[in-house]
């Protein structure tokens, strides 16, 4: 799937059933062999608030879509 970025980094995730995050997870991002992908799974620890989710540097909080980071 190939996804247009938006503002501060905004990736939309799929709208379907297969897509297994919701909001409020907390995803780890991790950079494929091949560095043209990223692999996003849900993080273990689910219970880290912002400030340890940006010190960590890999992690990501699924959060509504806002459309104005695409315009």
């Amino acid at each position: 799937m190939i996804v247009k970025v938006g503002k501060n980094g905004a990736i939309p995730l799929p709208d379907n059933e297969g897509c297994k995050f919701a909001i409020g997870d907390i995803l780890l991002c991790k950079l494929t062999e091949d560095k043209c992908s990223i692999e996003l799974e849900k993080f273990s620890d689910q219970s880290l608030n912002d400030q340890q989710i940006k010190a960590h540097g890999s992690l990501v909080r699924v959060e509504p879509l806002n459309p104005e980071d695409y315009k």
